[in-house]
């Protein structure tokens, strides 16, 4: 799409970064995730060592390049840095659960990089340049094998799948956001997701392959595996886990699209999520502060209770029974939540996926490609079988009874935290086409 190139004056270093403003949008999405994140620590007094905040805040400088990279070279470099401050950060608790969980991230991450720097390589062979941008790069594509320059694409876009949770590079994603610690697995869900889409983007926009079917496959991959394993879950950061794989498969139906309104209805989604996503997790970690205060005190006590029988796995969905009951505020907050996150109106949730849907109804009748009826009735269904799972926590929220003598309060700062979180969910309900014509000016 040529509104996703940019003037020769917005280049830096050699065009290897690009300074537009889709790139200022999302670094400034990823500079506010980090903020909130970091505030949420505080509110709830989490003691990270040290070294955990100079790791993510070079986390945060890869991200921010990979939204400039249009060079090969700088896309492959910028996501190395992010993937190993994710290492690091992933097991910064040092526990034996993280740490076994870091491994496999580690070989994941190791494998996804190998084969996107084999096809990146490729491409570099193809066209003489590592610059997406040049119009030396799309002309070599096109002068190469169809078969062969599709084979090297798609070698190249394995390491964004990778990094935005994306079928089949979505492996690692359930073992790391059980073990790793809330606020990182929470960062985790918003700013890589909004940074890989970007490049992403970007690469989608310059290569001339029409990569629309393999996408609809990945996107249905995606959708099915991450709704489908969420069905069987009884530990709420696995949930939110799989829910995220379905959302990375939701949003690439955007670049199936490749149209004007495909891309900003991507846009509007990834701001949609990082509310919603950050809301989630952060008021799933108030529920494990409950749960390792109630351990402590009951270890301090001498008790066994019933709730200290489960706080080698405070994130368990069981824990959440009756606390809607026991604190009506915070289960209403967490029902908006939920209710977003399964694209269901009065929330910003149900926006997002209408956009995807509507921009993917257009391309089918502009172009008639089975394809694209398939993946649409295909995200509907699993948009419907997503809510079984999804009112999974409000369930037991709301209609199970709580424990005996259960107390369950927040401070004003976790409530004033959580409604900063959950307002604009609301209020792009209602105001959604100002954020669509926003995005679609910039």
């Amino acid at each position: 799409m040529q509104q996703f190139y940019v003037t020769n004056d917005a280049f830096l270093f050699g065009k290897m970064l690009v300074l537009d403003s889709k790139a200022i949008l999302f670094k400034f999405l990823i500079i506010l995730s980090t903020i909130l994140v970091l505030v949420h620590t505080y509110v709830i007094k989490k003691d990270f060592i040290a070294e955990f905040y100079p790791i993510l805040i070079s986390m945060v400088i890869g991200l921010c390049l990979m939204t400039m990279s249009v060079n090969l070279l700088m896309i492959y470099l910028s996501i190395e840095i992010v993937s190993v401050s994710s290492y690091i950060l992933t097991t910064i608790d040092k526990t034996r659960k993280s740490t076994e969980s870091g491994l496999k991230y580690i070989l994941f991450g190791a494998s996804a990089s190998a084969v996107m720097l084999y096809g990146m390589s490729l491409l570099y062979g193809m066209t003489g340049t590592l610059d997406i941008t040049s119009s030396e790069f799309s002309r070599g594509l096109s002068q190469i094998d169809s078969v062969a320059s599709t084979v090297a694409i798609v070698l190249t876009i394995s390491g964004f799948l990778f990094k935005i949770s994306a079928s089949p590079f979505h492996v690692w994603t359930p073992d790391i956001y059980e073990s790793a610690p809330t606020p990182v697995v929470a960062f985790f869900s918003v700013a890589p997701k909004i940074a890989g889409f970007l490049v992403a983007i970007r690469f989608y926009s310059a290569v001339p392959n029409n990569l629309q079917a393999i996408t609809a496959f990945l996107a249905m991959a995606s959708i099915t595996f991450g709704n489908f394993s969420a069905l069987w879950q009884n530990n709420a950061k696995r949930l939110l886990a799989y829910s995220t794989i379905a959302h990375s498969g939701f949003i690439l139906i955007g670049l199936v699209t490749m149209s004007q309104l495909g891309l900003t209805s991507i846009v509007f989604y990834l701001i949609v999520t990082l509310f919603t996503n950050l809301a989630a997790f952060l008021l799933v970690d108030y529920v494990e502060q409950l749960s390792v205060e109630s351990y402590q005190l009951s270890v301090s006590n001498n008790e066994i209770s019933v709730k200290s029988k489960i706080t080698n796995n405070p994130s368990l969905i069981t824990k959440f029974q009756g606390l809607g009951r026991v604190n009506p505020f915070y289960g209403i907050l967490m029902l908006i939540v939920m209710i977003s996150l399964a694209g269901l109106p009065p929330t910003a949730g149900f926006f997002a996926k209408l956009n995807i849907f509507s921009a993917l109804w257009e391309t089918y009748q502009s172009t008639n490609q089975p394809i694209l009826l398939w993946l649409f009735v295909f995200g509907l269904l699993n948009t419907a079988i997503a809510l079984f799972f999804y009112l999974k926590i409000p369930f037991y929220l709301f209609f199970k009874e709580p424990l005996e003598n259960q107390k369950f309060e927040l401070n004003p700062m976790q409530y004033f935290l959580a409604i900063i979180l959950i307002l604009p969910i609301l209020i792009l309900f209602f105001k959604a086409d100002w954020l669509m014509d926003l995005i679609s000016y910039i």
